[in-house]
C-alpha cells in the first residue's frame, strides 16, 4: 500500500473516529428538540382520532401493523388514553429540556423512548421526517449533546468557573451525516427504477395530489420543460446531497440546493415540518469549530455595533 493510500485511510479513520468540538450536536439538540416539541404539538390537536380507542387508529390496528415483531413501544396494549396522555406530555417535556439542555441524557432518554413509543402506537400516521426525528433522537441521546449551549453547561460554569469545552467523539455526529447522505442516496436510487423519473414527468403526477396543497403555483410549472426540469433537477440534488456534500468545497452549494428544494416543497405541499427536519439535519455537515467560529463573528459584530452606537451617543465637548 503506497504512502499517499495510508495518509487518505488515516485521515478517513481521523474523520470518522477521531475528537473534535461537540458545538454541533449542540446546534443539532436544540434544532431537533424543539422541532420534536412542535411536532407532538401539532399531533395533539388529533389526539383523540389517531391515539385513543375511539378514533382510526385503535391498539389492535397498531398491533397487527408490527406483524408480531417486538418493538420498543411503553403503549404496547394500552387503551386507557390517559395513559397515552401522560406519555404524550412526558414525552413533551423531555423534548423542551432536551432543548435546553436540562439534564441532557436523561432528557434525551426519555424523549427517545416516548417518541419511539408514540410512533410504533400510531404508525399509519408517520412520514420519512418522523422517522429521521426517531434515528436523530438516538443520536443525540448517545452523544456529547449537553456539554456547550445548555443550561447544564451553565450549571457547571457556574459551580466550577470552568467554561473550557473539551473534545469528544465524533462518531455520533458523522453517523448523522452519513444517515442523512443515505436518505437522499436512497431516495434517488428507488426514484430512478420508477419510469416517470427516468422519463422526466413524476413532478406532474406529484402536483396531482392536491390534498396535499398549501400554496398556488404558475400553471407552467406543471408543464413540459419545467416538469422535467424540475424532476431531474430533483434527482441531481438528492445525489448531491449524497456524495459532493462531503467535499468542502461543493459543501455549500450542496446545502444551498437542498434547502431551496425542500423549501419549495414546504411552500407548494402540505407535509408538516418535513422540510424543516431535512434543513436541521444539514447542521451535521459542519464542524464544531466551524459554529463556533460564526458565533464568535456574530459576537464581535455586536460588541463593534455596540461600541459604535455608545461613540455616536457620547456628548461633544465644546471647546
Amino acid at each position: 500500500m503506497t504512502t499517499k493510500k495510508v495518509s487518505d485511510l488515516k485521515k478517513l479513520q481521523h474523520w470518522m473516529f477521531g475528537y473534535g468540538s461537540p458545538e454541533t450536536m449542540a446546534i443539532i439538540r436544540i434544532l431537533f428538540g424543539t422541532l420534536i416539541f412542535i411536532n407532538l404539538l401539532m399531533l395533539m390537536n388529533v389526539f383523540e382520532a389517531f391515539f385513543t380507542e375511539k378514533g382510526f387508529v385503535p391498539v389492535a390496528f397498531a398491533e397487527r401493523w408490527a406483524e408480531g415483531v417486538p418493538r420498543i413501544n411503553v403503549l404496547a396494549g394500552v387503551t386507557d388514553s390517559r395513559i397515552t396522555l401522560a406519555v404524550f406530555i412526558i414525552t413533551m417535556l423531555g423534548a423542551v429540556c432536551t432543548a435546553l439542555g436540562l439534564f441532557t441524557r436523561v432528557s434525551a432518554a426519555v424523549l427517545w423512548l416516548g417518541l419511539t413509543s408514540i410512533h410504533h402506537r400510531t404508525p399509519d400516521l408517520l412520514h420519512s421526517g418522523d422517522t429521521l426525528m426517531r434515528a436523530f433522537a438516538l443520536y443525540i441521546l448517545v452523544a456529547p449533546s449537553g456539554a456547550v449551549y445548555s443550561l447544564d453547561w451553565l450549571r457547571k460554569f457556574k459551580r466550577t468557573g470552568d467554561g473550557t469545552v473539551p473534545e469528544f467523539s465524533l462518531w455520533p455526529q458523522r453517523l448523522m451525516a452519513i444517515q442523512v447522505a443515505i436518505v437522499y442516496f436512497t431516495t434517488a436510487w428507488h426514484k430512478w427504477g420508477g419510469n416517470t423519473w427516468r422519463e422526466g414527468t413524476a413532478t406532474w403526477f406529484t402536483s396531482q395530489l392536491h390534498e396535499f396543497d398549501r400554496f398556488p403555483v404558475p400553471a407552467f410549472m406543471d408543464q413540459q420543460p419545467f416538469v422535467a426540469i424540475l424532476t431531474y433537477g430533483t434527482l441531481v440534488v438528492e445525489l448531491m446531497l449524497a456524495t459532493t456534500v462531503f467535499y468542502k468545497p461543493l459543501r455549500k452549494i450542496s446545502l444551498l440546493l437542498g434547502i431551496g428544494l425542500h423549501l419549495g416543497i414546504e411552500y407548494r405541499f402540505n407535509i408538516p415540518l418535513f422540510a424543516f427536519l431535512m434543513i436541521a439535519s444539514y447542521a451535521s455537515f459542519y464542524e464544531g469549530y466551524e459554529w463556533r467560529a460564526w458565533v464568535d463573528k456574530w459576537k464581535a459584530k455586536r460588541q463593534a455595533k455596540a461600541q459604535s452606537q455608545e461613540e455616536g451617543h457620547e456628548p461633544a465637548i465644546s471647546t
